[in-house]
């Protein structure tokens, strides 16, 4: 998930990589454009997204809105539906909304 989390670009200056193939080589500089797995701050700013997700989406999808924001762990959802017809829908809800704005 992490690296599906984009970093705006005038933070990406923060998030340099510096790398050499070789001893003699010259060092070529790298931005990251995405959150960096095992960071520090990963985990919330993947908790964060999520949670800015649910609260600009609540107006059209209302059912994802509440299960992102109530029913997921770090990158996991777990959720239940108490007639078929939910259980069917809140799902592809959930995928529409995500894929619609971020992921």
């Amino acid at each position: 998930m992490y690296r599906q989390i984009l970093v705006d670009p005038n933070q990406r200056d923060l998030q340099r990589i510096m790398w050499k193939t070789s001893a003699d080589a010259p060092v070529k500089t790298y931005k990251l454009a995405t959150i960096t797995y095992g960071t520090v701050s990963a985990p919330f700013l993947a908790t964060r997204t999520l949670k800015a997700l649910a609260d600009e989406e609540k107006a059209e999808f209302p059912d994802a809105a509440d299960v992102i924001s109530k029913d997921s762990y770090m990158d996991d959802i777990l959720s239940g539906e108490s007639t078929l017809e939910g259980a069917k829908n809140t799902p592809n809800q959930i995928i529409s909304t995500i894929t619609e704005r971020w992921f």
